[in-house]
């Protein structure tokens, strides 16, 4: 099933990744907190949703 696959692939590369760290979960961490950082701009919150989101009312709608 293409899903179990796409699951598998990610756990795969999620081993991948941990086993770099030595699987030290404190090393991995750190590892996640410096992408967190560096990619800030790209993740999704609830706060930078409802400043990307404005809805502006048409003309002539109720308020």
């Amino acid at each position: 099933m293409l899903i179990n696959k796409a699951i598998e692939e990610i756990r795969k590369f999620r081993h991948e990744i941990s086993a770099e760290y030595r699987h030290n979960t404190k090393e991995l961490l750190m590892h996640y907190k410096q992408l967190e950082s560096k990619y800030s701009d790209r993740i999704y919150t609830k706060a930078r949703a409802n400043n990307l989101i404005q809805v502006t009312p048409k003309e002539g709608a109720p308020d």
